[in-house]
């Protein structure tokens, strides 16, 4: 009888793991639908909100201008590379041409990120880690922030997660699996940075994985390292080229495909998209704009955590820590170094610091029982995920709050005196592009930006805005954010050939053309 027992209680043991293998896994896909769910609510939610960003009135206007048939670079002037404006320009026809068209462009690339992250720390740790990871990503404030505002920034973040994913998953596999996987890993390296230069960090974790076989021939196990011999690590090499090969023919290909379209005007290109920032770079005082260590500073409690877990993750030789670890700091150190800086290139550390996280349950688990470390994982991205949702509700209602009621009505009543002195479908020259595209105007391609860092570089003078005037017969000015009024040798110039027809609010007057031979009052 004793066998039968022992059978039984081994069949009882045996269907209790298979169920609560079962519940898990339902678990997981539950849990994973509702971060999807969950984001994409988030990053749509109010998607034609009202904003005062300067840069989305910039990219709305060259996506205006796109439409109106002017070419990048030779006619609307860009500091961005091609793909941020060229990627979001089917989007934004498909879907009526708005800022709300654009910014659902900006939300597919956020949700591609999330599910990109998904499938990255699965790789390195299995599902639950991907969904801690995709929950962390999801509603952590400044990454929810660019899933739905009109900058380049999200957008290539986004692509940089899943060129970190292609490459750790063509580094647990092999063959032609693994060779397409590096392929496309460089690929996307080189398009997440024709969105946005700072793209380029991912190619740091993307090698590094890639390298991965190397590392074999300085592992003596359980976290030990050992002096590799040279058969060691000639046979490493030989082991990790192929995929790294592959990941440049990938990144090559890619950048000559890419590019192909834009060889015409890759002179003008080349000169907005690169020279333009070294000149800012080297021509600004440092930090224009703000302090990337404070920024940075804001993670209080996902900073120390980090932190943290990169602590224990050398105590304990954990080793496969060491990657994300060096993303995170290629992250943060490609931040620092950014001048002008801006709050939204602080997105750059987040992925970096949510596979840090989303990875730390692996250093302790090993000493746990299987079935319990599961159940220690599932909880710990219930509470994450708890944590974070409520996190992005704030920084959501915070987004909307930031606009009172009076800068609203403020905004409509700018918008109707511009109405007012203006003809439908009429060019107007601007230094606030946002408003006067809410009016439902444009700008003349050359003038999309008229940024501080523009003028400041000597990339817009007021001689060049006064043959663009000249050229395009502008018969109105919108003056509204300070940067022409200050643009030296301009307004002597405008009062001079425009009459101030209305204040339209503090800091905001309309001029208006005065006819030949006339006199201005």
């Amino acid at each position: 009888m004793a066998p039968i027992t022992t059978t039984g209680q081994s069949m009882t043991r045996s269907s209790l793991i298979e169920t609560l293998m079962r519940r898990g896994a339902a678990l997981r896909n539950a849990l994973a639908t509702l971060i999807v769910i969950g984001a994409a609510t988030l990053y749509l939610l109010l998607i034609n909100y009202f904003s005062d960003n300067y840069d989305e009135g910039v990219y709305w206007q060259s996506l205006r201008a796109m439409a109106a048939g002017h070419p990048l670079f030779t006619s609307v002037f860009s500091s961005q590379p091609p793909y941020f404006l060229v990627s979001l320009y089917p989007i934004y026809m498909a879907f009526g041409q708005s800022i709300a068209a654009a910014r659902i462009g900006i939300a597919l690339f956020g949700l591609i990120g999330v599910i990109a992250m998904y499938w990255l720390a699965s790789e390195i740790a299995g599902l639950w880690a991907g969904l801690t990871a995709a929950a962390l990503l999801a509603f952590e404030p400044y990454y929810l922030q660019q899933a739905r505002t009109l900058e380049s920034d999200g957008p290539a973040v986004a692509i940089s997660i899943l060129a970190v994913a292609l490459a750790v998953a063509a580094s647990r596999r092999a063959g032609t699996t693994r060779r397409w996987l590096a392929f496309l890993s460089g690929a996307a390296v080189v398009y997440g940075a024709l969105i946005k230069l700072t793209g380029v960090v991912a190619m740091v974790p993307a090698v590094l994985y890639l390298a991965t076989p190397l590392y074999s021939a300085f592992d003596a196990g359980q976290g030990r390292l050992r002096r590799p011999t040279s058969a060691g690590l000639r046979q490493s090499a030989r082991a990790a080229l192929p995929g790294l090969a592959w990941l440049a023919a990938g990144a090559l290909t890619a950048a000559l495909l890419l590019l192909a379209p834009f060889l015409g005007s890759f002179s003008a290109m080349w000169d907005q998209v690169v020279t333009f920032h070294i000149a800012a770079q080297k021509g600004l005082p440092p930090k224009l704009t703000g302090d990337a260590t404070t920024v940075i500073n804001s993670f209080v409690v996902l900073g120390p955590l980090a932190i943290i877990v990169v602590g224990v993750a050398i105590w304990r030789r954990a080793w496969w820590m060491a990657i994300p670890t060096l993303w995170l700091l290629a992250s943060i150190l490609m931040v620092k170094q950014l001048n002008p800086f801006f709050d939204h290139y602080t997105v750059l550390v987040s992925p970096g610091v949510a596979l840090v996280l989303a990875l730390a349950p692996g250093l302790i688990t090993p000493a746990m029982s299987r079935p319990l470390g599961r159940w220690l994982m599932a909880a710990a991205t219930l509470v994450l995920l708890a944590v974070f949702v409520n996190m992005a509700v704030n920084a959501i209602s915070a987004s909307a709050s930031s606009l009172s009621k009076g800068t609203l009505e403020s905004a409509q009543t700018r918008i109707a005196a511009i109405n007012t002195f203006s003809m439908p479908g009429e060019l107007i020259v601007t230094d606030d592009q946002y408003i006067v595209a809410q009016a439902g105007h444009s700008v003349p391609p050359d003038l999309v930006d008229t940024s501080y860092v523009r003028i400041t570089t000597g990339y817009l003078t007021a001689s060049q805005i006064e043959r663009v005037i000249e050229r395009d017969n502008i018969r109105v000015i919108v003056l509204g954010t300070n940067r022409l009024v200050n643009l030296p040798g301009f307004m002597p110039w405008l009062r001079s050939h425009y009459a101030l027809a209305a204040h339209a609010g503090k800091g905001y007057d309309i001029y208006i053309r005065v006819p030949s031979g006339s006199s201005v009052a």
